[in-house]
């Protein structure tokens, strides 16, 4: 009988944190132990974070240890040193200027991200792990950043195979932007570090790993690898009876907005579509579940969609998916540039899995792409107004005419993107970095 393995991950997202980024490492501890792997996740202890999903932790089975750290953050330090730079009084998390001047003061002061206070503790975890257990990988995701300066850390250290995982471009990211010269040359002297070290580099959509394989070389290129993010058949199990409403036209749109994806481009092509369909007031609602800024409400009164649009709280994960089921439509968005481009959102795979039309409101490029090649909704450019009242407005009249609006997708085309499959590529990829 093959021998157990062992991996040590580095996750600062992790349960009771909820939000898309939580959702690759629960998946993939819970998925690996049946591929042989047993998991340590080394983890902050729960701080301020605006999102929750206390049920997320009790999908993990024994096998999976969690190891839990102090970790100081950035948004902690400028509340104690200045609460007025916190907001105003508005709740910081929901004030964009506030989480700009957050970012701001953080892209000064901390190299390479605000959670920058996470790196000792958890570097401390490690090395005790390390001394005194045999691990074969260890394994860092981004964001934040800083996660992978343990791997930098630590492989080299205790000569152990290391894995960097980015959810997120680090240098590309849509947010990235340094104050100075000096702090931008910072950033890429890390990202290289960690690109030039790890054994295995991966990414979550070929366009990513296309855009970082383009800037180094040939050698470092050949460790890098794609796993997208995905479903979880089990999130899916009970829900194949939930239905949308027949009273009105249900728009979902799942997940955070955020200073570069706000709901204004899709607010505007609303607005358009109730003044080209009137009747459709009233019948047609958009939901906008998780959080948001006073920006993205602003908007909603600015434009007089009160009673078409709601902007909801975070729900736990397992609600989020029925959501989904129950709409009609579901809605994603990205910011329209290149960077915008490489990003394929962790939930339009549950989207895809939901069985419902998707609107997409996307630059070209990697989210775009896999509708079309799916056949799975229509996507427009997120300031082509016209297009999008459009692509609303012929799927309000399939929803008039009493039809389904399921999704046109093949079972078998998403069986790739299966939460067990991916832990299988995870491990698959894991073996064969063994022997490079």
């Amino acid at each position: 009988m093959e021998e157990r393995r062992r991996i040590l991950i580095f996750a600062y997202f992790f349960p009771p944190q909820g939000g898309a980024g939580v959702q690759r490492i629960v998946k993939l501890a819970k998925y690996l132990p049946a591929e042989g792997w047993d998991p340590t996740i080394v983890t902050a202890r729960a701080g301020d974070y605006w999102m929750a999903d206390e049920g997320l932790a009790a999908e993990l089975g024994p096998r999976v240890r969690i190891v839990r750290t102090p970790a100081p953050t950035g948004l902690a330090l400028l509340r104690r040193l200045s609460p007025a730079a916190a907001g105003h009084g508005r709740p910081l998390r929901s004030s964009t200027g506030a989480i700009r001047r957050l970012r701001a003061v953080a892209s000064w002061m901390l190299v390479p991200d605000s959670y920058l206070g996470w790196l000792p503790f958890a570097c401390r975890a490690g090395e005790v792990l390390l001394a005194r257990e045999r691990f074969d990988w260890l394994l860092t995701t981004s964001s934040p950043d800083s996660a992978h300066l343990i791997g930098l850390r630590l492989a080299a250290r205790h000569g152990v195979r290391w894995a960097a995982d980015f959810r997120d471009p680090w240098t590309r990211r849509l947010s990235f932007r340094p104050p100075t010269a000096w702090h931008r040359r910072r950033h890429e002297a890390l990202e290289n570090a960690v690109l030039a070290r790890a054994d295995l580099v991966t990414f979550t959509s070929e366009e990513t790993r296309r855009d970082y394989a383009g800037r180094v070389d040939a050698r470092i290129a050949s460790r890098f690898a794609v796993v997208t993010n995905g479903y979880d058949e089990e999130d899916f199990a009970a829900l194949d009876g939930v239905e949308p409403p027949r009273a009105h036209f249900a728009i979902v749109h799942a997940g955070q907005l955020n200073p570069e994806r706000p709901a204004r481009p899709f607010l505007l092509a609303l607005r358009r579509f109730l003044e080209l369909r009137p009747a459709a007031r009233g019948r047609a609602r958009a939901r906008f579940i998780g959080p948001a800024y006073v920006r993205d409400r602003e908007d909603v009164a600015r434009l007089g969609l009160e009673g078409a649009v709601s902007i909801e709280p975070a729900l736990p994960h397992r609600e989020i998916v029925r959501a989904m089921r129950s709409a009609h439509l579901l809605l994603l968005m990205e910011h329209e540039s290149e960077r915008g481009g490489l990003v394929l959102p962790g939930k339009i795979f549950e989207y895809l899995r939901a069985g419902r039309p998707v609107l997409g409101l996307l630059p070209r490029g990697a989210a775009w792409d896999l509708i079309a090649r799916l056949d799975a909704g229509r996507c427009c450019l997120p300031g082509d107004t016209e297009a999008c009242a459009a692509a609303i407005s012929a799927w309000f009249d399939e929803f008039e005419r009493g039809g389904a609006l399921e999704s046109r997708l093949a079972a078998s085309a998403l069986e790739p993107f299966e939460r067990k499959a991916l832990a299988r590529r995870w491990a698959g990829l894991l073996r064969s970095h063994d022997r490079r």
